[in-house]
């Protein structure tokens, strides 16, 4: 018990951050679900997260956050585009949904925000958990 709650004490405020944009991140497959369907990247990407969570219970993790979350914003750079010009249709296909202030949230805000999280998550060093 008291093993736990030192490693739970010894959680940074940036791995505890990067943390909670996960969960977020997890939070917009189910958004995205339900304004634009179906779409395989949140199908993947959640998948993806969950195997990151994973590492991170293990104490690895931040930097495949990172690394995923940016590749996430790549492949999404065009659908960010189309919501921050209001170009009033998707890039994938015309007549598809069109929703530019969730696509801004979900496929660019949050995928970056956690990009960064993991990667400075990343470069912090490690802490070992004190012995009481």
């Amino acid at each position: 018990m008291e093993a736990t709650l030192n490693a739970r004490s010894s959680l940074s405020p940036r791995r505890a951050t990067l943390l909670v944009l996960v969960l977020a991140s997890l939070a917009c497959a189910p958004v995205s679900w339900l304004m634009d369907g179906l779409t395989p990247s949140f199908v993947v990407y959640p998948l993806v997260l969950i195997v990151g969570l994973w590492l991170y219970r293990r104490g690895r993790g931040t930097l495949f956050f990172g690394i995923a979350a940016t590749i996430f914003l790549l492949v999404h750079l065009p659908f960010a585009w189309a919501a921050i010009t209001d170009s009033g249709k998707s890039p994938a296909n015309a007549s598809s949904p069109y929703n530019p202030r969730e696509w801004l949230v979900t496929l660019f805000a949050i995928p970056l925000i956690t990009a960064i999280a993991g990667f400075l998550a990343w470069r912090e060093p490690r802490r070992e958990p004190r012995d009481a």
